[in-house]
């Protein structure tokens, strides 16, 4: 900027000089025409004090000029860089220049619109995150009355069930001891069947994102609770593969759904777990097998909540979910899901 203003002094006096110069050509020209002889030193020294002050007062006002202008000049790079450290607020005063006043006009426009730009963006943020709180909390709402539900289905009428079956029990035990022991093992398996449901019921109380583990290690960490709890034995095929967290969480909940149905129907004692990697890397299949009882085929359309469950999580993904079973011989559930379309979009 100091370049700047020594330019314009300069511009000034060399202007002056070059008016007063040909001014003293002028003189000269008339003063000859008209025979009037000055004496040489006297037109030096005429000469040499033109131009002198013609320089000084050229400079004097060059400098004045050049002292508005970079005050202008720097009014408007200090509104610039105020702006872009975010101050939002600042506009420039009027210029009294026509070009630097339509810079300072067309500053203050452009800053009005940046304003009002990011207090539309920082409400739609507000707004964003206020749905996502919302869904947060219309999800865990829906979850609890599941749970609720299922354990309202299922422990608590098998529950009431025990309760009525062993005061029957109780009654005919001295006249009728071999029925009395056939409704003991019917408490008995009733029992075992609500243990199982509300076994399966902790499981689906895991936490439901992924946070610190991947899919492969979440999936190990359930089946050791799995085999920690129930005489069932889990055989893991697990490929390392790098998955979106959004699939990955879907996959888990997935998985959840499917070992909690194994622990409510199946009666398997082996499970298998296979997470792999199908048409070069384009999708992803998790199996979940068992060696139960199986269902027949009509049973899968009039199922339970969980079956639902993992049908729409799939279709969610864009992938399918598909039951293979015979009954007397397990059931095999495969979960495909696309994930390089995923990737790149």
């Amino acid at each position: 900027m100091q370049n700047f203003r020594w330019k314009w002094i300069g511009y000034y006096a060399f202007g002056s000089a070059v008016i007063v110069s040909f001014c003293l050509v002028m003189v000269g020209v008339t003063l000859n025409f008209h025979n009037i002889n000055l004496e040489p030193g006297a037109m030096v020294t005429l000469v040499l004090a033109a131009v002198t002050t013609a320089v000084v007062a050229g400079a004097i006002f060059g400098f004045q000029f050049s002292r508005s202008l970079h005050n202008k000049i720097n009014e408007i790079t200090l509104g610039v860089k105020t702006l872009a450290y975010g101050d939002l607020s600042f506009r420039l005063p009027f210029i009294d220049d026509r070009d630097l006043g339509e810079i300072a006009t067309a500053f203050n426009e452009m800053a009005d619109r940046i304003d009002a730009q990011v207090g539309s963006l920082q409400t739609l943020a507000q707004e964003n995150e206020a749905l996502i709180q919302q869904a947060r909390s219309l999800a865990v709402t829906e979850e609890r009355q599941r749970l609720a539900q299922e354990l309202h289905d299922a422990v608590s009428q098998q529950l009431f069930a025990i309760s009525l079956t062993s005061a029957s029990a109780a009654k005919i035990f001295e006249q009728n001891p071999q029925r009395a022991a056939e409704l003991l093992r019917h408490i008995e398996k009733s029992a075992v069947k609500a243990q199982a449901e509300m076994r399966a019921l902790l499981l689906q109380l895991r936490p439901q994102t992924l946070e610190e583990l991947n899919l492969a290690d979440a999936a190990r960490s359930l089946a050791d609770e799995l085999t920690a709890k129930m005489p069932i034995k889990c055989h893991l095929e697990l490929a390392d593969i790098d998955l979106p967290p959004h699939i990955e969480n879907h996959l888990y909940r997935i998985l959840q759904e499917g070992l909690a149905n194994v622990l409510r129907h199946s009666q398997a004692s082996q499970v298998q777990i296979k997470l792999e990697s199908l048409d070069s890397g384009r999708r992803v299949r998790l199996t979940i097998e068992d060696d139960g009882v199986g269902f027949s085929e009509a049973d899968i359309h009039h199922t339970s909540y969980g079956i639902r469950t993992i049908k729409e999580r799939a279709h969610q993904l864009g992938g399918t979910a598909e039951w293979i079973t015979i009954p007397g011989r397990g059931t095999r559930l495969e979960i495909r899901i696309p994930i390089r379309k995923q990737v790149e979009s």
